[in-house]
């Protein structure tokens, strides 16, 4: 199978991933730390690795403290991203040109994912996140080896997040 082939399917798996536990196309950045609404919450990233099926990706994880979660896989070039945020999740599988927008209901419905971002941004601030992780993925049939640096707090973060409107959804 190509790599492009299976895109999707590593997209999903990191989403499933970051996800854890338990059709519009929207292409607005979130702000930063200097916007208004901002200026207390806190701002993290941290680094990671993972490993599934073969393949490999590195990313990054942003956070704004009860807010948002971004997450930026690559391998050479960009793979995907996934925002989490209390009400919502977006995939965007960029190589393929797809992607998913909805609940975390609608993420179950669709894929079996279950989630909420409470579950979510705790298991991914712990100290053992990436163990943890890749526990959470095995019931899925997702084998996967992660390994994330220590989370970093920041003075300023962006959590861009277009999808242009030639993509289709999944």
């Amino acid at each position: 199978m190509s790599l492009k082939n299976r895109i999707v399917p590593i997209m999903l798996g990191l989403a499933l991933v970051a996800a854890g536990c338990r059709s519009q196309r929207d292409g607005t950045t979130t702000g930063n730390a200097s916007t208004p609404t901002a200026t207390s919450a806190r701002l993290y990233t941290a680094n990671f690795s993972v490993s599934t099926n073969g393949l490999s990706a590195n990313g990054q994880m942003r956070m704004m403290e009860d807010s948002i979660i971004w997450i930026s896989a690559s391998k050479v070039l960009e793979l995907g991203r996934a925002k989490f945020t209390p009400d919502s999740v977006m995939v965007y599988a960029v190589v393929m040109n797809r992607y998913f927008k909805g609940t975390y209901d609608e993420l179950y419905q669709r894929f079996q994912l279950r989630t909420d971002f409470k579950t979510l941004s705790e298991t991914v601030r712990s100290a053992d996140a990436g163990t943890r992780l890749a526990e959470m993925a095995r019931p899925y049939g997702i084998e996967a080896t992660i390994v994330m640096e220590p989370w970093k707090e920041m003075q300023d973060l962006t959590f861009p997040f277009a999808i242009p409107k030639s993509v289709k959804p999944l």
